[in-house]
């Protein structure tokens, strides 16, 4: 089939990952809530989804940091829906094989597990399903209640 030119022209023009719900490899770990991904032959920055770490010089922002490098970085990864914003990055969810459980495939999804240590908050996210946000509103919840990493108190 033969498609016209203005369809050809528009298919061509949407970004490579744009197209991908699939595996990658963390290359890098900017934040406790965004990495870097090399899909194919392109590297792209992932901001995690639903997902709020702290910032640089902010409480818990060198540990959010470095809890994100010790579960992802320089692994196979997934990415689950992605989408595109701002300056050809992405917003997705990541999951990971775990390091306790070789052979398991990605099965751990690291935003998830960012607040389950109390290493990030949760922010809505309108590309979020309803069991995906009760999930991470219960990750917070349960961070908070057991007072652990943002939510332990000041001394």
């Amino acid at each position: 089939m033969r498609l016209p030119r203005p369809a050809l022209l528009f298919i061509l023009a949407l970004p490579a990952v744009a197209l991908a719900d699939g595996p990658c490899q963390v290359t890098a770990v900017a934040s406790g809530d965004r990495l870097t991904c090399r899909l194919a032959e392109r590297s792209v920055e992932v901001r995690l989804r639903g997902v709020e770490a702290p910032r640089a010089g902010e409480p818990y922002a060198q540990a959010s940091l470095d809890n994100l490098q010790r579960l992802a970085l320089g692994r196979g990864a997934t990415l689950v829906l992605p989408r595109e914003e701002a300056a050809g990055a992405l917003s997705a969810a990541v999951w990971v094989e775990p390091a306790d459980c070789p052979g398991c495939g990605h099965t751990l999804d690291v935003g998830r597990a960012q607040l389950s240590v109390g290493m990030a908050r949760w922010r809505v996210a309108d590309a979020q399903g309803e069991e995906e946000r009760a999930q991470y509103n219960f990750e917070e919840q349960e961070a908070r209640a057991r007072k652990v990493g943002l939510w332990r108190p000041a001394p």
